[in-house]
């Protein structure tokens, strides 16, 4: 009998030393946003007789809530994706909509204005020049904010490097726990910890890519694996501009990642440049549209030597910036309407003036004038920027009460906590009173006996 008892109290005691331990390991890591409540599963051990025999530690396990982790996983995703996307859309507005200085529908309204005043006194020196400096800002303006888009666009490609360098140094952390994680829990461990931290890994890539992972540790991004097991893959940018890929490095062959499946922070960067290039590609079509009509007006004009007019822009190739033509001077700009150039007609000038009012000037926009396409192009591009802004703070928002949920149900409560280790500590005194006792009646009856 006493060596039942002492068997029972030690059992006790080291099922009280893994419930203690589990304990201060939570109530140490209370803080750890990435530490999951631990937890210790116990048996009772049966007797011969068909009783107990005592108590045995079956291991720790933590606290877990997959299918959010799922959810905070797409959600972190998402935040990081809109997140990189606004910003560079926050940019491209800033580009196209200054705080202060013309914009592009400003600088082609004045122009038209200026055409306008010339045409009611079309010899004047002032004036003639005047109309040359708003067609030499037209261009200026248009080339410099395609130039600022082109710059911004590949700002924002070039950060694709130092984030691809994170994922892979991510990938091979997570494949090196892998293999811990199978090593401990092979040994009997529950490995807790580790997961913990892979878990909290996997998040980041989720951030960083919108990869998702598997509870083995397998990490893809749209069906094509970053981590296998043990292995890390090599994820590599390729490509430049528009052209820009994303593939993984295989031993036999490269895989191409769909770039319509990629997430996180590397998805929003590669939509944001691809966005500020379309938008930068609306604002040349607009600048070639315009100073195309303007041509076509301008060679119909003749100017105060009595010579058909020249191309008032030049226009290099589709998409490429415009330039005022060198040849553009007060005497060669053709704001007459005839080759006697019979003072005070500027009827070619009020022409091309005229052209403000044109309806589809610029074929995208078919129902707008030339200010109020530009208007439009500024306006869509804002709403744009506008809604991924929106999306970024709701997917915030949606992020910080999954992980309070999460919180709640794998997270410590240092109260309960606190009432946890006075019960350990009440059960561990009184296993070892148990054997102390034991200890005791066998010592009482080995005096009886001799």
């Amino acid at each position: 009998m006493p060596n039942d008892i002492t068997t029972i109290g030690i059992s006790g005691i080291y099922a009280a030393e893994a419930l203690v331990a589990a304990t201060e390991s939570n109530i140490t890591n209370a803080s750890n946003p990435n530490y999951s409540s631990e937890s210790v599963n116990l048996a009772a051990v049966p007797s011969a007789s068909g009783g107990s025999a005592g108590v045995a530690v079956v291991g720790t396990v933590r606290a877990q809530a997959p299918f959010l982790n799922t959810e905070i996983n797409d959600t972190q995703s998402t935040q990081s994706y809109d997140q990189a996307f606004s910003q560079a859309a926050t940019l491209a507005q800033q580009i196209i909509a200054p705080a202060s200085g013309a914009d592009l529908g400003q600088a082609v309204q004045n122009l038209f204005n200026a055409f306008t005043n010339l045409s009611s006194s079309p010899q004047d020196p002032t004036l003639r020049t005047l109309a040359i400096n708003a067609a030499s800002n037209f261009a200026q303006v248009s080339g410099s904010m395609s130039s600022n888009l082109q710059a911004t666009a590949d700002n924002e490609l070039s950060s694709l490097t130092p984030l691809v360098t994170q994922v892979n140094q991510t990938d091979g952390q997570i494949a090196k726990l892998n293999g811990e994680i199978v090593a401990a829990q092979s040994g009997g461990q529950s490995g807790a910890a580790l997961l913990d931290q892979r878990d909290a890994l996997v998040s980041t890539l989720a951030g960083l890519i919108g990869a998702t992972g598997d509870a083995n540790g397998n990490v893809t991004v749209g069906g094509v694996p970053l981590v296998s097991g043990g292995n890390a893959l090599t994820l590599a940018a390729t490509g430049a501009g528009p052209a820009t890929s994303l593939q993984v490095q295989l031993t036999n062959g490269n895989l191409q990642i769909p770039l319509n499946q990629v997430g996180g922070t590397m998805g929003g960067v590669l939509a944001g440049a691809a966005a500020i290039t379309n938008l930068q590609g609306q604002m040349n079509n607009f600048a070639t549209t315009v100073a195309t009509a303007l041509n076509t007006q301008h060679q119909a004009g003749f100017d105060l030597n009595g010579n058909p007019g020249v191309k008032l822009f030049q226009i290099p190739g589709v998409g490429g910036p415009i330039s005022l033509n060198p040849a553009i001077n007060t005497q060669t700009l053709a704001a007459s309407a005839s080759a006697a150039g019979v003072p005070g007609d500027g009827s070619n000038a009020t022409a091309m003036a005229a052209l403000a009012n044109s309806l589809g000037l610029d074929p995208a926009y078919p129902q707008s004038y030339p200010a109020q396409a530009m208007a439009q192009i500024e306006s869509d591009f804002g709403v744009t920027a506008q809604n991924a802004t929106n999306s970024q703070r709701q997917a915030a928002a949606s992020l910080q009460s999954l992980n309070s949920l999460k919180q709640s149900m794998t997270g410590v409560s240092l109260n309960d906590q606190l009432t946890n280790l006075i019960q350990y500590q009440n059960l561990l005194q009184a296993s070892e009173r148990a054997v102390q006792a034991a200890n005791n009646m066998t010592n009482f009856l080995i005096q009886e006996l001799q």
